[in-house]
C-alpha cells in the first residue's frame, strides 16, 4: 500500500509539500501540484486516517456502495441507514455498483480520496478480500458487509436467516403436494444466494425428495434477466411454483409468466420480501416473507457507528436478523394442490411458420405461448440455415401439393423476386385498419413494398454498427504508439482507408492483442456484404438505376483493393469464418474491432456489462454506408390459412410484443423501441442503432426494363465467385472485377429474354 512517502518521491518534492496539497495548509504552485497529483493517481494513494482522526470526527463523510435503487430491498436498507446517522455529524454517500466489479472498485477509489472513515457495503466482489484488507482493515477504516460476506476478510457482517425462510417456504410447498418447484436466486458466490440455494436443497432432503439441477435457476438479480430465465424456462418446462429471492427477480418472473398466459393462481410465485404495514398488499408475489429490512440498515449503520468511537477497542461482530413472524399469513391463500396443465383444451389448428436459424428467431419462439394463447392456436415453427433457406422456399412452393408452410421469413434482398413469383401474398387490403407509422420512416418501402404493393412486414430491423475495443483505443501506451505510427489519434475509424490502418496497428505493431479484424467469409451470404459495404463507401454499385452493369469503374477497383488488404490484416480463418464466429473472435478478445449486423450480438447482458464499463464501445462504421440487413415475414400465397397467418404477422408488430423482443435479445423495426427511456437505460446502444437508420440501406437486386427480377442469391453467388479466385491469388484485381462484370451482364441478359 503505498504512502505520502512514496507519494513525494515520485513527485520529486518533499513530505511537507505534499501534505500541504492533499490537506490544503499552505498553497502549492500550479506544476508542482500537477506533479503530486499525478504521482496520487499513479500510485492509487489515500490518506492514512489514524485512530485520533476518526476519534475527533475531522473526517464525516460515509460511504455506501448499493447494488442499485431499483430493487425495494435496498431502498428500505438505505432508509434505514439514513435514519441510523441523522442526528449525527456523519454524511453518507451513497452509490451503486450495478453489480459490476469494475463499477465497484472505481466508487471504491473515489471514496477514499474523499477520505470516507467508513463504509457499508453489499459488495459484488466475494473473493476480492486482499483489497479490502489493505484499505479498510488493516487501516482501522471502520467496514460494515451486508448480505454478502467476503471470504477471508474479518469485518463486520449483517444479514437475514435467508437459509431458513427459503427452507420453510419449500418445505410449505411441498408438505402441499408441490413437487416442479424452481428457485430462481441471483448467483451462488453471493452468501446471502448461496445460502437460499442451500435452504431450498436442504428442504427436498428433509422430506426425502431428490430435485433436478434444472430446479435451481441463477440470474444476474435483476427484473429483465429473470424475465429472460422465466421465458426461456417455459418453453420446456411448467413448474408447480416458483421462488424468487427477491421482488425484483419475482417481478421478472411474474411478467414472464402472464405474457405466456399463466397467472398466479396456476403457478403461485413466492419471494424474499421487505416489511411494509399493509401485510397483504404490498407485494405482487403470490406470497412473500416479511424481512425487516430498514432494521437491517440501522443494524448496520450501528456497527459502523460503535467502530467509529472505538476504532481500535470494537471487535467485528456477525449478525443475523429472522424475518418477521408475520410472514405465515402470506402464504395461507395458495391452492391445496399444484395446478395440473394437462387438463387443459389444445387447440386444433396449426399454424405452421418457416424461419431462420438465428438465436432473434429462438429468442422469439419463447413468446409464442402469447400468440397461441391470444389466437386459439396451435404454432409448428421450421428452422433453416441462411443458406438453405432462399432455395427451400422456392423448392417447397414450386412442388406440387400443399404447401407446407402458412408464413416464411424472408431476407430485405429476396422480397422482389418472392412477390414478382407470387409466392408471397399481396397483403395490401389486410394493412388499411393497420397504424403503418410505428415502424421507422419508409421502412416499409424496403420490407415489405415492391410495385407499390406489400408483401410483408417488418420483423428484424439489423443495419451493419461498428464495435471496438474501448479498453484499447483508450489505453495510454497505444495510442502513443499508434500516434507515433500514423500520425493520428487512435479513435473509431471515419473511413475505409483509416480503419485498414488501424487494423495494420493492432495485427502488426502491438503484441496487446491478436489481430485487429475478423471478417467472415465462409459462404456467400457473409462475403458478399463485406463487398457491398465497401462499394457504397467509396460510391460505386453493381448496377445503375436501369439495372445495367456498372461495376467496371475506379470506385470499384478502390472498394476491391479496400476489401483485399482488410483481408490480408484479418485472422487468416477467413474461409471458415461466418458472421457468428467472427462476432465470437470480437467478444473473447482476439479482435480489436467488428463490423457486424446487431443480430449477431446475442449476449446482450454481457454486452450492456462491457459497455458500461469501457471494455466494448460502439460507432457508425467507417464511410457511413452502412447496409440495412433486415428480415421479414410474409403470408405464403398458397396457405390455407390466411387470415390466420395475418395475425401472425400484426401479433409480432405489436409495439409491446417488440419491447419484450427487445428485452430478450431483439431488434424489431418498431420506432418506440428506440425511444423507450427504460430500455435505453438497461440498453445504451438503441440510440445509435436508430441513428444509424438515416445512413443505412439495403442491398437490392435491379428490376429491369420488362419488369423481370434478377435473383440477389444469384448476383451474390457471380460476386462471391470471383473474390474467392481474388483471395486464392489466381488473379489480380483487375481481372477479378473484369470478369465479375462480364457474367453480371450476361445474368442480366438471361433475365431480360426470360
Amino acid at each position: 500500500m503505498a504512502t505520502i512517502k512514496d507519494v513525494a518521491r515520485m513527485a520529486g518534492v518533499s513530505i511537507a509539500t505534499v501534505s500541504n496539497y492533499l490537506n490544503q495548509t499552505k498553497p502549492v504552485s500550479k506544476e508542482v501540484s500537477a506533479k503530486i497529483q499525478e504521482a496520487v493517481d499513479a500510485l492509487q494513494y489515500s490518506q492514512n486516517l489514524s485512530a485520533k482522526n476518526l476519534k475527533s470526527r475531522s473526517y464525516s463523510d460515509i460511504g455506501v456502495i448499493l447494488p442499485n435503487f431499483d430493487d425495494p430491498y435496498y431502498v428500505q436498507i438505505f432508509q434505514g441507514i439514513e435514519s441510523a446517522f441523522q442526528n449525527t455529524s456523519y454524511y453518507t454517500n451513497l452509490a451503486f455498483s450495478y453489480d459490476i466489479p469494475d463499477f465497484e472498485q472505481a466508487i471504491l477509489h473515489n471514496f477514499l480520496k474523499k477520505q470516507i472513515c467508513g463504509l457499508l457495503l453489499v459488495s459484488c466482489q466475494p473473493d476480492n478480500w486482499k483489497f479490502y484488507y489493505d484499505h479498510f482493515t488493516s487501516d482501522n477504516r471502520p467496514l460494515v458487509l451486508i448480505d454478502r460476506d467476503i471470504r477471508s476478510l474479518d469485518a463486520n457482517f449483517v444479514s437475514f436467516d435467508n437459509y431458513s425462510t427459503i427452507r420453510r417456504i419449500t418445505t410449505y410447498l411441498l408438505n402441499r403436494n408441490y413437487r416442479r418447484i424452481f428457485l430462481i436466486s441471483g448467483p451462488e458466490a453471493f452468501e446471502c444466494e448461496s445460502n437460499c440455494i442451500h435452504g431450498f436443497l436442504d428442504s427436498f432432503t428433509d422430506n426425502i425428495l431428490a430435485p433436478s439441477p434444472s430446479f435451481l435457476i441463477q440470474t444476474n438479480l435483476s427484473k429483465e434477466d429473470a424475465f429472460r430465465k422465466t421465458i426461456q424456462l417455459l418453453r420446456s418446462q411448467i413448474p408447480d411454483a416458483i421462488i424468487a429471492t427477491s421482488e425484483s427477480v419475482a417481478s421478472g418472473v411474474i411478467e414472464g409468466l402472464t405474457i405466456l398466459g399463466y397467472s398466479k393462481d396456476k403457478i403461485p410465485v413466492l419471494t424474499l420480501g421487505e416489511e411494509h404495514w399493509n401485510l397483504y398488499t404490498h407485494s405482487f408475489a403470490s406470497g412473500s416473507a416479511v424481512r425487516p429490512a430498514i432494521k437491517l440498515g440501522q443494524t448496520a449503520a450501528g456497527l459502523l457507528l460503535g467502530q467509529l468511537e472505538s476504532p481500535l477497542t470494537k471487535e467485528n461482530e456477525k449478525i443475523i436478523l429472522k424475518e418477521s413472524p408475520a410472514s405465515g399469513h402470506t402464504f395461507l391463500q395458495l391452492p391445496s394442490s399444484p395446478w395440473n396443465p394437462h387438463k387443459e383444451t389444445v387447440p386444433v389448428k396449426c399454424l405452421r411458420i418457416l424461419m431462420l436459424d438465428t438465436p432473434q428467431v429462438h429468442t422469439l419462439l419463447g413468446l409464442l405461448k402469447n400468440f397461441e394463447n391470444r389466437e386459439n392456436l396451435k404454432t409448428e415453427v421450421t428452422i433453416l440455415p441462411h443458406h438453405t433457406l432462399y432455395d427451400a422456399i422456392l423448392q417447397e412452393h414450386g412442388s406440387a401439393g400443399e404447401f407446407p408452410y402458412d408464413v416464411v421469413m424472408y431476407d430485405i434482398p429476396w422480397l422482389p423476386a418472392l412477390a414478382s413469383s407470387h409466392i408471397l401474398e399481396d397483403i395490401t387490403p389486410e394493412l388499411q385498419d393497420m397504424d403503418l407509422n410505428i415502424f421507422l420512416p419508409d421502412c416499409l418501402k424496403y420490407f415489405s413494398c415492391f410495385n407499390h404493393r406489400y408483401y410483408g412486414l417488418p420483423f428484424m430491423y439489423a443495419p451493419q454498427i461498428f464495435y471496438y475495443r474501448k479498453d484499447l483505443f483508450e489505453n495510454p501506451e497505444l495510442k502513443a504508439d499508434y500516434a507515433r505510427q500514423n500520425n493520428i489519434t487512435l479513435r473509431p475509424p471515419l473511413t475505409l482507408k483509416e480503419f485498414n490502418t488501424i487494423a495494420d496497428f493492432f495485427t502488426n505493431h502491438t503484441d496487446s492483442i491478436d489481430y485487429g479484424i475478423s471478417i467472415p467469409a465462409a459462404y456467400d451470404e457473409c462475403l458478399a456484404p463485406e463487398l457491398y459495404m465497401r462499394l457504397r463507401a467509396f460510391g460505386g454499385s453493381l448496377f445503375d438505376s436501369r439495372g445495367n452493369v456498372c461495376l467496371a469503374k475506379d470506385a470499384s477497383l478502390k472498394a476491391y483493393i479496400s476489401l483485399l488488404r482488410s483481408f490480408r490484416l484479418a485472422k487468416p480463418d477467413y474461409r471458415t469464418a461466418t458472421d457468428i464466429s467472427v462476432v465470437q473472435d470480437f467478444l473473447k478478445g482476439d479482435t480489436a474491432m467488428l463490423i457486424s449486423y446487431p443480430s449477431f450480438l446475442t449476449d446482450i447482458v454481457d454486452l450492456r456489462k462491457s459497455s458500461m464499463i469501457g471494455s466494448i464501445g460502439y460507432h457508425h462504421i467507417p464511410g457511413r454506408s452502412p447496409l440495412l440487413g433486415g428480415w421479414s415475414l410474409g403470408v405464403s400465397s398458397r396457405s390455407a390459412q390466411k387470415k390466420e397467418a395475418f395475425s401472425f404477422l400484426k401479433w409480432i408488430c405489436d409495439e409491446q410484443i417488440a419491447n419484450y423482443f427487445s428485452l430478450l435479445g431483439g431488434q424489431s423495426a418498431i420506432t418506440s423501441t428506440y425511444t423507450n427511456d427504460e430500455l435505453i437505460k438497461l440498453y445504451p446502444w438503441l440510440p445509435l442503432y436508430h441513428s444509424t437508420y438515416q445512413y443505412t440501406k439495403p442491398t437490392l437486386p435491379p428490376v429491369l426494363g420488362n419488369h423481370s427480377i434478377v435473383s440477389q442469391n444469384d448476383i451474390d453467388a457471380v460476386v462471391c465467385k470471383w473474390v474467392y479466385e481474388l483471395l486464392d491469388e489466381k488473379l489480380e484485381v483487375q481481372d477479378a472485377i473484369f470478369h465479375t462484370h462480364a457474367e453480371l451482364e450476361e445474368l442480366v441478359k438471361r433475365c431480360r429474354l426470360s
